[in-house]
């Protein structure tokens, strides 16, 4: 009699957690829900993901804390993020090519694409080709001429090495049999700030960060490498429109939202349920136009598929900047 009461005492406890649990899962989020961030405050990474955080409330019920955790060209923060509990609190933001750069480039590293879960793509940073104002090569048919000319090697400057704008540089030498000399940056500021001295001919920038430059008329934008119109530059001609080659638009940054795999499902679901509405929000969508910030969104589903193609472009383009 002692025996079955105390199994009925611990059956009924088993019962209790499991619906402690199942009450705590559609709760959820129940706390503040972080956003790693593989790269320093201050960038195109960071400048999404803080954009995010101060609108997301609304939608999740919870505040979104951005956590940088820069180092080694993001292998640092995803190797991280890849190690953090699958709970549905700490989430994180990809940015790939750059994501497959580091997989595919290096030894050792700790994590591949297989070890998380995509939740939904906020933004798609395509890039543009910039000169200075003051540069005789006034459009992208002048840059061609320019490479033909024989004078000389031209300089092109983009944030790298081994970056998606290096990769960038060197699809488009190999698609249009061209030859430039790509000079390696630490960032796109540095870049700007080359081009505006004269140190290099031409540079290739993320559309959102050169913006603050071509809005003021320092940099040119001569071409954007995207397959349509970017809102930001609607005078600006696409790649396709100003060259009959087929330039891999490789160098193109998605951003979006990713988290340690084992998440929940329905966990994913509110999340990416939760970004969908971000995306819809007139005022987020005022905030990220300033920034120049292109909101694309996709779902879980499509987002895996994206990440899916832009791998493999980048296993086809990889040994070009090896």
């Amino acid at each position: 009699m002692i025996k079955k009461s105390v199994f009925s005492l611990f059956m009924a406890s088993v019962l209790a957690f499991g619906a402690t649990v199942a009450k705590a899962d559609e709760n959820y989020p129940r706390k503040p829900i972080t956003m790693n961030v593989a790269y320093s405050p201050g960038g195109g990474n960071d400048v999404v993901a803080r954009l995010i955080g101060r609108h997301i409330q609304k939608y999740i019920g919870k505040r979104m804390i951005v956590e940088n955790n820069p180092g080694a060209g993001g292998q640092v923060g995803f190797t991280r993020l890849a190690k953090s509990k699958p709970d549905g609190y700490t989430i994180g933001l990809i940015s790939v090519p750059s994501f497959f750069l580091i997989e595919l480039l290096r030894d050792g590293v700790e994590f591949s694409l297989d070890d998380f879960e995509p939740i939904a793509n906020i933004q798609s940073d395509p890039i543009v080709l910039v000169v200075n104002p003051s540069s005789e090569i006034k459009s992208f048919e002048d840059f061609i001429k320019a490479t033909e000319s024989g004078k000389s090697v031209l300089s092109m400057g983009g944030d790298g090495p081994q970056s998606n704008v290096h990769l960038q540089a060197a699809a488009l030498n190999q698609a249009l049999n061209i030859t430039t000399n790509f000079v390696s940056y630490p960032g796109s500021g540095p870049v700007a700030t080359s081009l505006l001295s004269n140190e290099i001919d031409v540079g290739l920038l993320t559309a959102s960060s050169a913006l603050t430059y071509t809005n003021m008329d320092r940099l040119r934008p001569l071409v954007v490498f995207s397959r349509k119109k970017h809102p930001a530059y609607p005078d600006v001609p696409t790649i396709s429109e100003v060259s009959e080659a087929d330039v891999p638009l490789v160098g193109t940054a998605l951003r979006g939202v990713i988290a340690p795999k084992g998440i929940a499902d329905n966990q994913k679901q509110i999340l990416s349920e939760a970004f969908e509405k971000l995306l819809q929000d007139e005022e987020f969508q005022e905030a990220a136009e300033k920034l120049g910030i292109v909101l694309t969104f996709s779902n879980t589903e499509e987002f895996k598929q994206e990440l899916n193609e832009a791998r493999k472009e980048s296993e086809q383009l990889i040994d070009l900047i090896k």
